[in-house]
């Protein structure tokens, strides 16, 4: 009887350290080695002339980035860092260089540029060591993503690239709004709206067009994020002012100047309708009107005397 309890103790403690051999193997076990990933997926920070750099696919030996539509080993290079060993890490802020790496641009004949412009269009890429020790001597080469090739491929003046090591991405600088389907109405000027580079507020501008006037100053300016006059639409709001004999007027003194900034602010003037901090948005329809001191301050149409309109989209 006491031989068969040893014989289950015996057991239950091989059983147990079965167990915990079982559960030490299974925490401890790592999964199967399957190699980096491809290099993939540029993004680029918005709402800044000095964007952040991100991408897929581990630590990089060189960041890289040109004017125009082509990555290459040439002067259109406003900026490319060399850190060996794969040690960039993402992401990587355009103009500040990371502890340990260097600016090469020079040595391809490019100048850095302190800020992207607006607008502009860049090409961005970055590379691992084992491709850029390969093709660094290659200097006025175009360096082009080929998702195809498993290994680097010289074709005249274009480097071919498999995407192991190496990804790329063209595209504008667009941190602000664009116009476009500009429309202009009515009799006393022509208006001219131009698109911001620095901010989400456009440029104004007039041609005084009305027979008999010569003063190119303004009274009144509007708009309506709406393509007609409608006062609940209104974006912005600004009538001259004074008083005389102790009556206010608005609207009677032409004291504004062009051209002018959207939101910009005027002495003698009365703003009804605060400018948006933000400035416009995009995909949106937008009016913008002017008067002067003889507009009758009620009507809106084209053919009002001394009064114009502009329509236009944004996007």
């Amino acid at each position: 009887m006491i031989v068969r309890k040893n014989q289950i103790k015996i057991l239950i403690a091989s059983i147990f350290t079965l167990i915990i051999m079982n559960s030490c193997s299974e925490d401890n076990t790592l999964a199967p080695y399957v190699g980096s990933p491809g290099m993939s997926k540029i993004s680029i920070e918005s709402g800044t002339t000095t964007p952040r750099i991100n991408w897929i696919g581990g630590y990089v030996t060189v960041v890289g980035v040109n004017k125009g539509n082509y990555p290459a080993l040439d002067s259109s290079l406003i900026w490319l860092i060399y850190l060996s060993g794969d040690q960039i890490k993402y992401p990587v802020k355009y103009g500040q260089i990371p502890a340990g790496a260097q600016d090469i641009t020079s040595n391809y004949g490019g100048i850095f540029q302190s800020e992207l412009i607006e607008d502009s269009s860049y090409s961005f890429w970055v590379m691992k060591e084992a491709d850029w020790n390969q093709i660094s001597s290659q200097q006025n080469k175009v360096l082009s993503l080929d998702t195809v090739i498993t290994s680097i491929v010289i074709d005249g003046d274009t480097i071919n690239l498999p995407a192991k090591n190496y990804t790329q991405l063209t595209s504008p600088l667009d941190n602000y709004i664009n116009i476009t389907a500009i429309a202009r109405f009515g009799r006393l000027a022509d208006i001219f709206v131009e698109k911001p580079t620095t901010d989400n507020n456009p440029i104004i501008s007039w041609n005084i067009k009305q027979s008999g006037v010569t003063d190119t100053l303004i009274s009144v300016i509007g708009i309506c994020a709406s393509n007609q006059f409608v006062s609940s639409s209104l974006v912005w709001e600004v009538y001259s002012i004074h008083d005389s004999a102790g009556v206010t007027y608005y609207g009677k003194r032409n004291v504004i100047p062009g051209p002018l900034k959207a939101g910009d602010q005027f002495a003698q003037t009365f703003v009804f309708t605060e400018y948006p901090a933000a400035g416009l948005e995009r995909n949106k329809t937008y009016y913008i009107y002017i008067a002067n001191k003889d507009w009758n301050g009620e009507d809106h149409g084209r053919t009002v005397n001394y009064y114009c309109y502009v329509t236009f989209n944004t996007y």
